[in-house]
């Protein structure tokens, strides 16, 4: 079992931005993302996190359970007729790739409800990201082919698929076979004075099957716990 996480922090404009991007509409300040205005004024707007790195370095995960929570919450206004509105929480959106260069479409997360059903002004998504089977099985099949050859390592997944992309440098191109990276994309009406502050992401997943040993006994890769690091040259 593992995880990783991203966070991002708008009222540090200079982290923020190797972090993330945004949409033209919005802009950053120390008090956050979004725009100065009326608090009834609204602007369409997104942000779009860099690539979360999830697995193992050498064995990727076929699945992931992602998490967002944004702050603020969903801040209530006040219309110019006096009535109070509180504005829609916004969406997110996930993708994932293998290589950091092809990736999948994005998908939508669930929003948090509250404990009675009905929909809260927390910014708080949920969702699993998960390869078909149908979808692995020729990088299987792959990954199969180059533990059957004298190779430094037979579970190293990371040297199987340049192994693969040396072959077929197109392979993921067609096939999107596990998740290595995942990003995350935000949409939704900022209203005027009403910034971003912080976008808290993360994925938990579990990593299993057999691993053979390295041959070199001074070959620790089996050992290595950091994230996915391939990337498309």
């Amino acid at each position: 079992m593992g995880g990783n996480s991203l966070e991002i922090d708008f009222t540090k404009p200079d982290d923020a931005k190797l972090k993330s991007t945004w949409s033209d509409t919005i802009d950053i300040s120390p008090q956050g993302l979004g725009w100065d205005s009326s608090p009834a004024s609204a602007r369409n707007g997104w942000i779009q996190t860099s690539p979360l790195a999830t697995g193992l370095s050498w064995r990727p995960a076929s699945s992931v359970t992602a998490r967002v929570m944004i702050e603020p919450d969903s801040q209530p206004i006040q219309l110019a007729s006096g009535q109070t509105s509180t504005p829609w929480i916004g969406s997110v959106f996930a993708r994932y790739s293998p290589d950091r260069k092809n990736w999948s479409s994005w998908q939508a997360l669930t929003p948090a409800y509250s404990t009675d059903g009905t929909p809260t002004t927390k910014r708080i998504f949920t969702a699993l990201l998960s390869v078909p089977d149908r979808e692995q099985k020729e990088y299987r099949a792959l990954i199969s082919a180059y533990s059957q050859l004298d190779v430094e390592w037979k579970s190293d997944e990371e040297a199987a698929v340049k192994w693969i992309l040396k072959k077929d440098p197109r392979f993921f191109e067609r096939s999107l076979p596990f998740v290595g990276y995942v990003e995350f994309l935000f949409e939704a009406s900022f209203y005027g004075s009403q910034r971003i502050t912080s976008f808290k992401s993360s994925v938990s997943y579990g990593i299993g099957g057999m691993a053979s040993v390295p041959k070199d006994p001074k070959n620790k890769r089996n050992q290595d716990f950091s994230p996915w690091r391939f990337q498309a040259p």
